[in-house]
Order: structure tokens, then C-alpha cells, then sequence
């Protein structure tokens, strides 16, 4: 503090306005700075210091500078340069010390520390500030008031840290003043530009607070999205429907109202992943969810808790519009999915239970939902099961002997069983199948297609096929050089990209010559993938291993069809034709499915015939009718005069002239337009 012998004038209005809002502003961004620094590591840290230092020292030495230029003297004044550049440097080297030893000590002794040095640092500069402050005239200072006011300095200091470094739910904001000493009026434009500068620092500090406080809320939540979200799909987690759940439970509780929650597990997704790889897999998941957002409605909810599931939320006490919801689910499951150059359709069973109808709390009513879709997995009819208590028991049992299932194989009660095969001429053997055996110790035998249901149930039949082909490989080993062993394979087993170096492992491991093992495929594996099942059918040939076409004329083959359905006609696609005339297989093949049709009393058409050659085939081999641009070519039918035919039948009655047509289930027909 100071006393002047000569009368000052009153203060400028403006600098001294301009003094208290850089005060107040610069002291405000300083703190939040502060509080960012106590907030980061690393180079952020360093990143922050150097910003808060800036605001600091500028604020504080602009607001002294400021406030002292206000003041209008009547006798001469002033300023040194290098004292003025001194106070300066005097708050850029305490600054950065008070706000390391507040940060970094944290607490009320590091609070006390960096106020100490804070205060002393303002101390240095608005003195040496004053000292190269030069008025024509005596100046007095009085040493008490000089004292007390470094003492009030550190005490301000340390109490605005202090608040800065508390949680954000107690932190005041805090500012600090100080009084100068007025100066000549040539120094107002100094004065001016002096707030214009620290202004600047300052609105530059306010800017990257707001940017950083900015960015720190969306990477919440960012954070928060993530943390509610399934990475994948983009649902909901698990996290985000344990949340929902309890929410829709509240409700239900407080209104009276009901919900339904739908359990959702796709029945081919393991199947698609072994066969078609993990990314494919990723292919379908994304795009059911994509399904999925697009269907619901109001008070409706999807998640994805893992793997192939997902559950879903409808709230309503409607069975009818329930159930549109639970329809609209399955159609999205059962839409073919695109893939690359095919397409793959996953379905899915679907497990429905209602809160509070089925279950009083929400961990019973998953359990529930749960309890309905794996009974709609393991019916042969039916991808919706509604809960009913009914299940409960069934459906432990279920699996319990899954349990069961993945234990018998560990502890070796599984066994391989062989039947015989014979050559009917002479009666000889020709090999032995293998056939799966579970004597379970409380049910006793299990049949074959149970165990296999129960392996395709837990994810085991991959497992399980190995085991078999290994066991049944060692086996073949002991029998005579000429007795092959023939093992069944599965879909899922046979259509896996590496089967073929799974059977070359077995095979080099047993010592059993590739010849000697027969896989046998069904009709379902070649139907499911044909080009993937083909080209896997060749690398096992080519290894010299033989193949069987299990089960040929079952209850899902064409054979068959033929025998249950009323057709009266079979047309053999053009793609045969195209071989008949050239390829004598292809020609017995197709004479085999006229004889078939003609026993069964069908007529049978040939496709495609454009050459006389597929002609004289076709006719030599008994066909009823044809059908092809050789006979005739797509066009308009014109009426014709009474008993003429179309000109584009000439060819064909001149091909048949040249031979009796033998008796047929339908006459000879004319060209299909």
C-alpha cells in the first residue's frame, strides 16, 4: 500500500470496468482450469498446466496493470520497461508452481502450499509492478499494510484452490481483487489494450474449457451407448434389458398393466458359422437386428444378450395384437438372408411368457421365456410355444439329459455298435456300419436320433461326429483288407470348411486306408448347400475315400414325392437335355426317370430339346412328350382353319412319323407357348 503527497483524480470508468471483468472472468477460467488439471494425466495434464498458467499470470497481472492505469495523477508519471517485464515474469514462474503443488499434493496441506505460493507470486508482482511504477513525487509505504496484504493474498489463494479441487457438487467459484494505484491519463490507451489482451487469453481459455467440457459429455455418452449397447448390432445389451426389464415391471406393478417378454434363439446359426464361417454369421446377426428395429412399435423393445439370442419386450394385455407381435418376429427370422452369392435362412424358436400371468418377478419370468423357446427348439412342428406349467418339468428334464449327453461323453459311456453288409450274390461281406450306442444309467438305451437331437441341442454333434469317425476308423483297422466301414455324417459335420483335413487326420492317425472308409451323406446335406456340399464331396473322393447317399427315397426325398403326390406329369428340366445326346450316363439317367413315371402311370415330358440328336433320344428311350425349340419357339397363338395344327409342329411330326408311338398315360400334345 502506498500514500501520495499529491491529490489523485477520480478513477476512468471504463479501465476500471474493464479491470473487474477481466478479474472476474480470468479468476473463473482459472480455477475450472485448475480443476481440469486435477482431473488428467499424461500430456493432457502437461496440456492443461500450461493453459491455466497462461490464464492465471495474464489475469492477474492485467487486472493489477488495468486497475492501475485507471486512476488519473496530476503529477508525472512513468513506467520502467524492465520492471514491468519483471512483475510480469514473477506470476508466469508462481503460477505453474501454486497449481502443481495444489494439483499434485491435493488436499488442504496442498491447497495451503500452492496458496502460498500463489499469493506471494501476486505479492512479487503488484510490487515490483508498483516499483516500476515512477511518479514525480515522495512515495511512503507502509510495511504492516504491505504485510497484510500478502497474507490475505495466500489466504484468498488457498481457499479459491481448495474449492477448485473439491467435487464438482461443492465447488464455488472464486475471485480475487486487487486495489492499485492510479496512473497518468497517457497511460489509458495502454490500459485499454492491456484488458484487450488478457480478454483474449481469457476468452481463449473459456473456449477450450467449453471444447474440452464439450467433448468429455460426448464421450460419455459414447461411453454410456456403448456400455448400454451390443457392439455388433447396435441393440440393446443385456445391460440395457436388466434395466428395461425393471422398468416394465415397475410399471406393470404401479398401473396393473401386463407385458410379454419373448425369448428369441435362431435355430441355424451354429450351423451357418461352422459351415459358412464366423462372418457370415456376423451377417446374419446384423441383419436380423436390423429386422428387428424396423418392426417395433410403441412400447416394444429388442435386445441382443449374446450369441445367436435375443428377447424382446411388448407391453400389452392383448393376446391378438401379442401374438401380430410375436408373428412379425418370426416372418423377420424366416426372410432369407443374402450372403455373398447366396442366400441362408437362419429361423428361429420363440419362447413367450407374460408378466405378472406366468411369473411374479422378472428373474422367474426369464427363466420362463426361456423354458417356452427351448420348447419350441426342440419340437418338430412348432417355433412359438407360449409358457405353460406344464413345461416346467418337461423341459428340466430335457435338459438334464443334455447334461447328461455332454457327461457320457466324457466319461466314455458312449459306444459304436456295426451292422453288417453283405454282397446278395454271394452272400459275402462287404463292410459294416456304425451305428451310436448310449446305455444311459438311469433310462438305459437311448435311441440314435434322440442322441443326435440332444448333440445338435448343445452344440456336441461336431464333437460327436469326430468321436464316431475316430472310433469307427480305429475299429476298421483289425478287419480283413477288403471290409469297409461306412459312418453317417451329419449336416452341420460334413458342410464345415475343414471336414476334408479332419478325415485326412483320422484316417493317418487309425493307419486305415482311405478306400476303406465309406461317409454316408443324406439327401437334407446336398439339399441344405448344394455347391458347398459338391465341392466337399470332391476333396473327400479325391482323397480316395467313398462316398453313400444315405436314406435315398426317405420320407423327404424325390423318390418319394413322386409316390405320395398325385402328379400327372414329370418334366425333365433342360439342363439333362443338354447332355442326353452326348453323355450315355446322363441318357441312362434319364431313361431311368421315364421307367420310373411309367410305373407309377406319370407322363413324362422332356425339356429343352433343340437339336434332332436329343430328339432321337428322348423317343428312343420312351419319352411321352417334348418340348423345345427344335419343336417350336415361344410365340402368339393365331386361331387356324379346323383340323390344321400350328406350322411350328412340322418339325416335331416329322421326327415322330418315322416310328410307332407306343401306348402312353397321355396322348402326344402339341407345343407349350
Amino acid at each position: 500500500m502506498s500514500n501520495h503527497i499529491y491529490e489523485l483524480k477520480v478513477y476512468n470508468p471504463f479501465l476500471l470496468a474493464g479491470a473487474f471483468i477481466v478479474c472476474l472472468a480470468g479468476a473463473w477460467i482459472t480455477m475450472r482450469l485448475v480443476t481440469r488439471v486435477s482431473e488428467t494425466r499424461g500430456r493432457q495434464r502437461i496440456g492443461w498446466y500450461f493453459l491455466a498458467a497462461m490464464a492465471g499470470a495474464s489475469f492477474v497481472w492485467c487486472t493489477h496493470f488495468a486497475a492501475m492505469l485507471a486512476y488519473n495523477c496530476s503529477a508525472g508519471v512513468h513506467l520502467d520497461p524492465t520492471e514491468t517485464v519483471l512483475s510480469l515474469l514473477a506470476m508466469f514462474v508462481a503460477v505453474p508452481f501454486a497449481i502443481m503443488a495444489a494439483a499434485r499434493l491435493y488436499g488442504r496441506g496442498g491447497c495451503l502450499l500452492g496458496g502460498m505460493i500463489f499469493g506471494i507470486g501476486v505479492a512479487c508482482m503488484h510490487y515490483i509492478g508498483m516499483a516500476a511504477y515512477h511518479v514525480d513525487a515522495p512515495v511512503t509505504w507502509n510495511l504492516p499494510l504491505v504485510g497484510l496484504s500478502v497474507v490475505i493474498g495466500i489466504g484468498l489463494s488457498s481457499v479459491a484452490f481448495m474449492l477448485a479441487l473439491r467435487p464438482a457438487s461443492l465447488r464455488r467459484e472464486v475471485g480475487m481483487t486487487l486495489a492499485m494505484v492510479g496512473d497518468n491519463g497517457q497511460f489509458q490507451a495502454i490500459g485499454f489494450a492491456v484488458i484487450g489482451g488478457s480478454m483474449l487469453t481469457i476468452i481463449a481459455g473459456i473456449a477450450c474449457y467449453v471444447i474440452d467440457g464439450s467433448l468429455r459429455q460426448d464421450s460419455y455418452q459414447e461411453l454410456h451407448r456403448m456400455a448400454m449397447s451390443d457392439a455388433l448390432t447396435g441393440l440393446p445389451n443385456r445391460i440395457s434389458f436388466n434395466e428395461r426389464l425393471e422398468q416394465e415391471v415397475a410399471t406393470a406393478d404401479r398401473t396393473g398393466a401386463q407385458f410379454a417378454l419373448i425369448g428369441i434363439d435362431l435355430n441355424k446359426f451354429k450351423e451357418i458359422n461352422d459351415t459358412r464361417g464366423h462372418a457370415a454369421g456376423d451377417i446374419v446377426l446384423t441383419t436380423l437386428a436390423e429386422r428387428f428395429s424396423a418392426l417395433l412399435g410403441a412400447g416394444e423393445f429388442v435386445a441382443r444378450l449374446g450369441g445367436d439370442e435375443f428377447i424382446a419386450i411388448h407391453r400389452t394385455s392383448d393376446r391378438a395384437e401379442l401374438h401380430g407381435f410375436v408373428e412379425r418376429i418370426q416372418h423377420a427370422l424366416n426372410q432369407p438372408i443374402p450372403i455373398d452369392d447366396y442366400l441362408v435362412t437362419s429361423g428361429g424358436s420363440i419362447g413367450v411368457a407374460v408378466y405378472p400371468v406366468d411369473a411374479k418377478d422378472s428373474e422367474t419370468l426369464i427363466s420362463r421365456a426361456d423354458l417356452a423357446m427351448y420348447r419350441a427348439k426342440t419340437d418338430l412342428h412348432e417355433t412359438i410355444w407360449y409358457y405353460e406349467s406344464s413345461l416346467d418339468q418337461n423341459l428340466c428334464a430335457r435338459r438334464a439329459l443334455g447334461d447328461d449327453l455332454k457327461k457320457a461323453m466324457v466319461d466314455g459311456q458312449l459306444s459304436l455298435s456295426f451292422q453288417v453288409q453283405t454282397v446278395v450274390a454271394t452272400g459275402a461281406v462287404s463292410g459294416y456300419e456304425a451305428l451310436l450306442r448310449w446305455d444311459h444309467p438311469v433310462r438305459g438305451a437311448i435311441p440314435p436320433v434322440e442322441i443326435l437331437e440332444l448333440a445338435d441341442e448343445n452344440g456336441l454333434i461336431i464333437q460327436l461326429g469326430e468321436w464316431v469317425l475316430d472310433q469307427a476308423c480305429h475299429a476298421a483297422v483289425e478287419w480283413d483288407e477288403n471290409v469297409r466301414v461306412a459312418v453317417n455324417m451329419s449336416v452341420t459335420q460334413f458342410l464345415q470348411p475343414a471336414f476334408d483335413t479332419i478325415v485326412a487326420a483320422v484316417l493317418a492317425r487309425s493307419g486305415l486306408s482311405a478306400h476303406r472308409l465309406v461317409i454316408e451323406i443324406s439327401e437334407a446335406t446336398v439339399q441344405r448347400d448344394r455347391r458347398r456340399a459338391l465341392a466337399m464331396a470332391r476333396k473327400v473322393h479325391a482323397m480316395g475315400v467313398c462316398l453313400a447317399l444315405d436314406a435315398f427315397g426317405g420320407p423327404h426325398s424325390v423318390l418319394s414325392m413322386l409316390y405320395d403326390f398325385p402328379f400327372d406329369k414329370i418334366k425333365i428340366d433342360r439342363s439333362l437335355m443338354q447332355k442326353v445326346d452326348t453323355d450315355p450316363a446322363m441318357a441312362e439317367l434319364v431313361r431311368s426317370v421315364m421307367v420310373a413315371g411309367h410305373a407309377l402311370h406319370i407322363s413324362v415330358l422332356a425339356q429343352g430339346i433343340e437339336t434332332a440328336a436329343q430328339l432321337a433320344v428322348v423317343s428312343a428311350k420312351g419319352c411321352d412328350e417334348s418340348q423345345g425349340y427344335l419343336i417350336g419357339h415361344p410365340g402368339q397363338m393365331t386361331p387356324t382353319a379346323p383340323g390344321t395344327r400350328p406350322d411350328d409342329a412340322h418339325g416335331m411330326r416329322q421326327a415322330f412319323a418315322a416310328r410307332p408311338l407306343r401306348a402312353a398315360a397321355f396322348p402326344l400334345s402339341y407345343p407349350e407357348i
